[in-house]
């Protein structure tokens, strides 16, 4: 539940322009007949607008990613302005192709999570906030289907391909209506599993089936005699009809690479028929390949730099990048001098746009990359306030990833926004509208529960832990149950309860109510692990570097330098 803003959008300076030309294609590729008008300011344009260059935060809320679109976010209004007054002119909003857009045969999109979009674009430039939208992000908790397969089959299956331009189309022309919209992009790495798992498909027909289906042996055929193909997988081929996808060890694994940056161009371009100015975070990584003779060599993406017919291209940059990741603890010093090595490789291949460093990671405790370079803690203050004058000179602005710590929440639905959908309720449980919007109401001798088991696959961590708001009257208690082992909470004034499961792989949460009395449940969170910005801490209170990164927003706030 959220307060309505009466206020209306003011002019703050966005460009307006027409996109009936772009939206003309569009129409011609989704077979419909609909031209609109927008407020739409290129993303490189608004750096440049007067405003400075862009600092952006990545927004959502009290939770995460991938359930933000279907939580109530009561206090949006709050977080924006705290976003605003340190000193971020822009959010990024993360938008999941399936959560928007659930089936795509027929085609369904899912109400409540587009008429927040409007909510949060509305609130935010009540803040004076421009938005910039990741376009398809790829995990979301929003179907219990296989969504890698969804994004596999954008390679060969032209009503899926059809279903995510129309997806693309309505977020655009729902996001333009909005006079601080400022663009999107995509990343390769929501497309890039694919790279991965058709490394399983084997040497067998399946694995030449796929091959043909997906494009691969066309393309293969296209640029490479059956010579230099057989020596590329260590076996002769007599045909093409014998080309397969590689496995993970094969030199052919260069020719993958090569395929895939060109289908990723490919769909680039068709997307930006019908979202314009669309640009890509690209792949900086050089992916390294075996040769016969064991030795590696490095396939870059060079080509994919140039983002088509974007005006900038988007990267992300983090502190390891130009290190050997060996562990190294590292100086500022150390780290502020790779930057602009890397920088100005970007710029050498993607015809000298401006670049856009959508995801800065200054700082990353991700679990099974220990092993990547991290500044000392100690450093952490002096590298942010050097690369001001890196992002200045290089760059048209960033965008900060982790702007609030956050669990990996597994539960869907888990502010009751959406009533009791995604979870089970047994003896009377009801949502009904509490102080701080929607609540499960639990009377003695209820409950409600969700399976979470899909969700707890590959958990960062032993324990379990679950947070939650409590209320209660006419001594209410609830258990929780985790993996086959509970916990109690007595209910009465609202208070946050945490609990810890120790050594717990939580297949289900289950919240019950005893007592005689009546409990209120609200803002549930089931997580294992939980990933660290160093701005704000989960409960919201500030970390250690905020203050740097404020003064690296007011480096950047001058207006825009020349970026040649």
């Amino acid at each position: 539940m959220h307060k309505k803003d009466g206020k209306k959008n003011k002019k703050r300076g966005w460009k307006r322009k027409r996109s009936g030309k772009a939206l003309a294609a569009a129409a011609l590729l989704l077979g419909a007949a609909i031209l609109f008008s927008c407020g739409f300011a290129k993303t490189s344009q608004y750096a440049g607008g007067g405003r400075g260059y862009l600092r952006s935060a990545t927004y959502y809320s009290d939770d995460w990613v991938i359930n933000f679109w279907n939580s109530e976010s009561c206090h949006m209004e709050e977080e924006l302005a705290q976003i605003a007054a340190d000193g971020f002119n822009s959010i990024i909003l993360a938008v999941p192709w399936r959560e928007f857009q659930p089936q795509t045969r027929p085609i369904s999109y899912e109400d409540y999570a587009w008429a927040k979009l409007d909510r949060v674009m509305e609130m935010a430039a009540a803040q004076d906030l421009g938005v910039i939208l990741r376009v398809g992000y790829t995990w979301d908790y929003a179907g219990s289907d296989n969504v890698l397969t969804r994004y596999e089959r954008l390679l060969y299956d032209e009503e899926i391909r059809s279903a995510w331009l129309s997806y693309a189309a309505r977020l655009y022309e729902r996001a333009s209506a909005h006079e601080n919209f400022c663009g999107g992009f995509l990343t390769w790495e929501d497309f890039w599993n694919f790279t991965e798992n058709c490394a399983g498909y084997g040497n067998g027909i399946t694995g030449r089936k796929m091959a043909k289906q997906v494009g691969y042996t066309a393309y293969a055929r296209e640029r490479y005699s059956l010579k230099e193909l057989s020596a590329f997988y260590g076996t002769d081929f007599s045909d093409y009809s014998e080309i397969y996808l590689p496995e993970k060890e094969s030199y052919a694994r260069k020719v993958l690479f090569e395929f895939y940056d060109a289908f990723l161009q490919k769909l680039l371009k068709e997307t930006q028929a019908v979202f314009p100015d669309l640009s890509m975070e690209v792949r900086l990584d050089t992916d390294a390949v075996k040769k016969a003779d064991g030795s590696l060599e490095g396939v870059p993406h060079w080509n994919t730099f140039g983002c088509g017919d974007a005006s900038y291209t988007g990267i992300m940059y983090s502190v390891p990048m130009g290190f050997a990741n060996a562990g190294e603890k590292v100086t500022a010093e150390e780290a502020l001098k790779k930057a602009p090595v890397l920088l100005n490789q970007v710029r050498a291949y993607n015809g000298n746009k401006p670049v856009y460093v959508d995801q800065f990671l200054f700082t990353d405790n991700t679990v099974g990359f220990e092993q990547n370079a991290q500044l000392e803690e100690s450093e952490k203050t002096a590298y942010l306030n050097g690369m001001g004058e890196i992002f200045r000179k290089y760059t048209m602005g960033y965008g900060i990833w982790t702007y609030r710590d956050y669990g990996d929440n597994k539960l869907y639905n888990p502010q009751f926004a959406l009533g009791l959908r995604g979870w089970k309720s047994f003896g009377g449980s009801y949502v009904a509208e509490g102080d701080e919007g929607k609540e499960a109401v639990l009377p003695s001798g209820s409950r409600i529960s969700q399976d979470i088991r899909s969700r707890a696959t590959g958990a960062s961590g032993k324990d379990a832990y679950v947070r939650f708001t409590l209320e209660g009257r006419d001594g209410a208690v609830v258990t929780v149950r985790a993996g086959g082992r509970s916990q109690t909470a007595a209910a009465g004034e609202r208070r946050t309860v945490e609990m810890k499961f120790e050594d717990c792989s939580a297949e289900e949460l289950s919240i019950s109510c005893t007592g005689g009395g009546t409990a209120m449940v609200d803002n549930v969170k089931v997580y294992t692990y939980i990933t660290e910005g160093d701005l704000y801490r989960m409960d919201g209170s500030q970390d250690h570097c905020m203050e740097a990164v404020r003064q690296l927003n007011r480096t950047l706030g001058a207006s825009q330098a020349d970026n040649s």
